[in-house]
């Protein structure tokens, strides 16, 4: 069984809707009042404790706990308690510069959330919302209607969080849990992830496919070269613009849409050519362990391997494949036909040849390798002789993918 997290819109009446973001209303009094007060214990005593007992007792003097569900005023009870968590640990670390966590805008919408079928019921398309007894028009719930994707079944939904966009309006995200399929053969897959080519993954007949990520990089460049003409945070005041968060949030959507696409087209394929497991090189450190350039270490500290990795293995879960993930340690330098540690026979971007006679694509040896490391053998060992083959690799299209900047009020103006 997976779990998956379905994003749906909420249509509701306008009566309806008003008693849902006063609900939400209620969720940022309820913080900021949490806030407030071990931020004055702080500052008279120096010391705070942001436990549950302590914030319960808070909580009863919160007259708009009341205003919603009792136990998502508990969520933000927790979200509370892991801010300071999070600002103790910052100073324990010797970052004394940072300041104790600040209060939400009076006019902005918290989430609500709902665990483990406690407050909310589900049938069809009808999401029906606890809102508790205690408020003051005498509302107790809310049933709302949801728009979201119907190619997909799930057996149980685990939880619900309602949120606020400012562009559509309430929100649901319901975390659920999703059959999965069944693997259509044990065939075997390793995959070596990169920035020019994101995906190279190698199967255990020796076919190859390379997923290019120059697109990533287009995108990546361009929002830089749109950032670089906005002021941004700096020592004395960390607070970002307006423009720097859209410009933030714009890039981070059209890079995630680029990466569903191609994690959905591979894990596709290999749900098709009967994968049931993949093997994927552990990055974990390599921000550490990297040191180039200034301008190559920002693209590469920037480049979202975990995200690649993350979205795989869901996907990959919902096909019935299992996902592992394995040292890559020297295996773009080591030659797979005889086995030699070699930094130079990576010529140049995307050719590695060594002495042995050994000439295939950089990152289809460094894929090859990673399978031998997973599975104690190659995929390219030719079952006749034992000798080593060339992969036959084949690159992978995904059509192009487009950017705007928003024009400026001063643009449009002139």
């Amino acid at each position: 069984m997976s779990v998956l997290t379905l994003k749906a819109k909420v249509i509701a009446d306008e009566q309806t809707q008003a008693v849902l973001l006063d609900a939400m209303s209620c969720a940022t009094k309820v913080y900021n009042g949490l806030i407030w007060h071990l931020r004055d214990e702080f500052e008279r005593t120096g010391k705070t404790k942001a436990t549950r007992k302590n914030l319960n007792a808070v909580l009863k003097t919160l007259p708009r706990a009341k205003g919603y569900y009792s136990l998502s005023a508990q969520a933000t009870r927790d979200e509370v308690i892991q801010a300071y968590k999070s600002f103790f640990a910052l100073r324990k670390a010797g970052r004394t510069q940072h300041q104790t966590p600040g209060f939400r805008r009076k006019t902005d919408y918290s989430p609500l959330r709902y665990y483990e079928g406690f407050g909310f019921t589900l049938e069809g398309d009808q999401l029906n919302l606890s809102l508790g007894t205690g408020r003051q028009d005498g509302v107790k719930s809310v049933t709302v209607t949801l728009q979201m994707r119907q190619d997909l079944s799930f057996q149980r939904v685990r939880g619900v969080l309602l949120t606020y966009d400012k562009t559509h309006g309430p929100c649901a995200h319901l975390v659920v849990e999703v059959a999965a399929k069944q693997p259509l053969g044990n065939r075997r897959v390793a995959v070596d992830l990169g920035e020019t080519q994101a995906i190279t993954a190698i199967f255990d007949d020796g076919a190859t496919l390379l997923y290019s990520g120059r697109l990533v990089k287009s995108i990546r460049r361009y929002w830089n070269k749109v950032r670089a003409k906005v002021k941004p945070p700096g020592a004395e005041n960390r607070r970002k613009s307006r423009r720097f968060g859209q410009i933030e949030r714009k890039e981070s959507r059209q890079v995630e849409q680029l990466l569903h696409i191609l994690t959905a087209d591979f894990v596709h394929r290999c749900w098709l050519a009967g994968v049931d497991t993949i093997a994927v090189g552990d990055l974990t450190g390599i921000r550490e362990r990297i040191d180039y350039t200034d301008a190559l270490n920002q693209r590469l500290h920037a480049w979202p391997f975990r995200k690649i990795v993350g979205m795989v293995t869901y996907k990959a879960g919902l096909h019935g494949i299992r996902v592992t993930e394995v040292s890559e340690s020297y295996t773009s330098q080591t030659c797979h036909a005889c086995g030699e540690v070699k930094k130079s026979g990576r010529k140049h971007r995307g050719l590695y040849v060594c002495a042995c006679g050994w000439q295939v694509q950089a990152d289809a040896n460094g894929a090859a390798n990673i399978f031998q490391n997973a599975f104690k053998v190659s995929p390219l060992t030719e079952r006749s002789s034992g000798r080593v083959a060339r992969p036959v690799v084949l690159p992978i299209r995904l059509g192009w993918h487009t950017v705007h900047e928003t024009k400026s009020k001063v643009a449009l103006a002139a």
